[in-house]
């Protein structure tokens, strides 16, 4: 592919030229190479693995261990103690025992009862059988989404995007380590490509699908009540509520309970627990990082309030005017609120990060707008970065005490509303179908 410049350069500033150096072959070439870095390092650690258990002492699949214990909770009738971090230590302990008798500590069950009964259909296979088939469920999530990427983009640059996904360090450590931040990441690319073709309602229902990670349900869900997007917020509410019904009827209410209770308290826990702050991405981690031993704890709070409403002012200010569902304007407008979800929420830890490529690929279809390109340079940039950024967040932010994450997003949510501000906006939201990034064609199956 000829060696040209992603989009067209705004003028001879430092910005454009900084910009005008990230070229296609570029962007191809380094996240490769970190890929291959990155899977050669972790087969080289399986080869010195005895069994189940990894070199460093974990369990192969690591995180999927609290999710495989939640469901295994379920068919053992244990749901009163899913909720009990005791229970879930003690738990742990016994099943870690003839696997690896030095292993210490707990994986932490974060999520709602209902996540924890549709585990309890694969925890049947046992955990091995069960990661397995976990796997290959995520990888079928993560095709499903490129999928539709590919609509969106078709027929350049989705190769590049996909390229781009799999490469980022936090691809390869939800995969690694069991998440399931690829089931997040379908829901939400289905929620965004829903709204953009004008289907509301079930966008909306979609989102919901989202519950048991429900601190990913805050913000969209205002920026729905806030624009009148009833349909929308009326599938959201439909869902949730099917949801606490199927919860009530299987588990019991007092499920629901026990979850918001630990929920309360998970704050304290997860200090406890010895969760690593400097993994944490979004402004939760970023401040309580930076105030770490020398400002109280009230402060940092303080400090995180503030700073989730300094994120609100900017998304207000590209919500506040209407656009076409499907002009360029509102494709970026989905991309700013997948930023500012992931800056106010109080648990994104560094696997969780690749869903900061939803934003990323609904800003590259708002730049397929002549407009909408030359006036997004800084955010290349800032994409650049915060790739490259992500690759040594870990070893940087655990010595230095600087999580970079939230104020690089914080950047790219500035940036883009400059772009949309209706004093400043690019074009006018009576955008006639050509100017149209995504067509009838590239509406989500189904």
């Amino acid at each position: 592919m000829p060696n040209q410049p992603i989009g067209p350069t705004a003028s001879c500033t430092v910005l454009a030229r900084l910009g005008a150096m990230l070229t296609r072959d570029r962007i191809r070439r380094y996240p490769l190479i970190l890929f291959v870095v990155t899977v050669g390092l972790y087969l080289a650690g399986l080869a010195g693995s005895r069994g189940w258990v990894e070199p460093n002492g974990q369990i192969v699949g690591r995180d999927y261990l609290a999710f495989y214990m939640a469901g295994d909770m379920v068919n053992r009738g244990q749901v009163e103690q899913l909720y009990q971090p005791a229970a879930q230590s003690e738990y742990q302990k016994r099943f870690m025992a003839p696997i690896s008798p030095d292993w210490s500590g707990t994986c932490l069950y974060l999520n709602p009862p209902h996540y924890a009964w549709a585990m309890s259909f694969l925890a049947r296979l046992g955990y091995g059988a069960s990661l397995i088939v976990w796997w290959i469920l995520s990888a079928g999530c993560f095709v499903a989404t490129v999928v539709l990427w590919r609509r969106w983009l078709s027929p350049s640059p989705w190769g590049t995007v996909v390229l781009l996904a799999v490469c980022m360090p936090a691809w390869f450590q939800a995969f690694a380590g069991g998440q399931n931040s690829f089931f997040s990441l379908l829901i939400l690319t289905a929620f965004c490509g829903l709204l953009m073709t004008g289907r509301d309602f079930a966008a909306g229902l979609v989102l919901s699908l989202l519950a048991y990670k429900f601190q990913f349900l805050i913000v969209p869900s205002a920026v729905l009540l806030c624009t009148r997007r009833w349909r929308a917020a009326g599938g959201l509410a439909l869902g949730g509520v099917a949801a606490l019904v199927l919860t009530a009827g299987v588990l019991g209410l007092q499920s629901v309970h026990n979850y918001v209770t630990f929920g309360l308290q998970l704050d304290r826990l997860m200090a406890v627990e010895g969760f690593d702050v400097y993994k944490q991405q979004s402004w939760y981690g970023c401040l309580t990082l930076l105030g770490k031993g020398w400002l109280s704890p009230s402060i940092v709070g303080t400090l995180k309030t503030l700073a989730c409403i300094a994120t609100l002012y900017p998304l207000g200010v590209i919500w506040r005017s209407r656009w076409s569902p499907g002009s360029p304007q509102f494709a970026l407008q989905l991309s700013a609120l997948m930023v500012a979800t992931l800056l106010t929420s109080p648990h994104l830890f560094h696997y969780d990060m690749l869903l900061a490529t939803l934003p990323a690929v609904l800003w590259w279809l708002a730049t397929r707008d002549p407009d909408v390109g030359s006036a997004t340079t800084g955010v290349r940039i800032v994409l650049a970065a915060g790739f490259a950024w992500l690759a040594i967040s870990g070893p940087v932010a655990e010595v230095a005490h600087v999580q970079l994450s939230a104020p690089l997003l914080f950047a790219w949510l500035v940036l883009v509303s400059r772009v949309l501000s209706p004093a400043t906006a690019v074009s006018t939201p009576s955008a006639t179908p050509a100017t149209v990034p995504c067509p009838a064609a590239s509406r989500p199956a189904g």
